[in-house]
């Protein structure tokens, strides 16, 4: 159990990519924190005494800071911070200059504001303790530059930038807290799959660029968010890892 005594909070952690890597982390021995704006408590308490549920808004800054107060008084400190929730399931293509003000804005106060916040909270503890990690669920979509849905894009662009800032920013003060972020490609959560049109539309170009033949399952993305908060990723800072099925490359 590589995460024995170790405590984690994931956001979004409720449903889907979240709910999967709470569910790895239980597995590998750690506390968890289930951070959600609904379901959380619920879902904590259908996966034991080492769940936790805290309703969060991750876009509210004094809702963030009584989710990382209640965690530390639950668990005695935080170790892990996983920024998994954000605005995707209901997103449709759109031209950029018909997406509304209020859904941009509204955007990026939940996918790169509420990142920031909860980092913000959690940094006292994480630095308490020594170190910590910190893992960022970007998107794949910001490097492709998919077309009509610049809000999103822009919005998982900024959250790959702010990841190697932050690293840099507390590796400069050698708080020995590492930031990393996972992008994933079209996945098959249950949110995701249950809005049948935006399910058919994206499956189908994901599946035309993916080089592995089978949908992306949201246990592919906990497996590399398991391997960043473990011993084998002590020395990975900055870092994106595409976990996509081959959709990008680098060179």
């Amino acid at each position: 159990m590589i995460l024995k005594g170790k405590t984690a909070i994931v956001t979004g952690g409720a449903t889907g990519i979240g709910r999967a890597i709470v569910e790895r982390f239980l597995a590998e021995g750690a506390q968890v924190a289930i951070a959600d704006i609904k379901g959380a408590e619920d879902a904590a308490a259908a996966l034991g005494a080492n769940a936790f549920g805290v309703a969060t808004d991750v876009a509210d800054k004094a809702s963030t800071e009584s989710m990382a107060r209640a965690v530390t008084d639950r668990f005695g400190g935080i170790d892990i911070l996983v920024n998994n929730a954000g605005i995707f399931t209901g997103l449709n293509y759109t031209p950029m200059e018909a997406i509304e003000v209020d859904a941009w804005r509204r955007i990026m106060d939940v996918n790169v504001m509420g990142p920031w916040l909860c980092a913000r909270a959690v940094l006292p503890a994480m630095r308490a303790a020594g170190g910590g990690r910190i893992i960022n669920i970007a998107s794949v979509i910001a490097n492709l530059g998919i077309p009509f849905m610049l809000h999103y894009v822009a919005s998982k662009g900024a959250l790959g930038a702010m990841t190697r800032a932050m690293a840099r920013e507390l590796g400069a003060t050698q708080s020995g807290i590492l930031v990393n972020s996972i992008s994933p490609g079209y996945t098959h959560s249950d949110n995701a799959v249950a809005n049948a049109d935006q399910h058919a539309a994206f499956e189908g170009t994901a599946a035309s660029m993916r080089t592995i033949a089978r949908p992306q399952q949201p246990g592919d993305i906990a497996g590399a968010a398991l391997w960043l908060s473990g011993p084998d990723g002590g020395y990975i800072n900055g870092q994106n890892i595409a976990v996509d099925g081959g959709i990008f490359m680098t060179q």
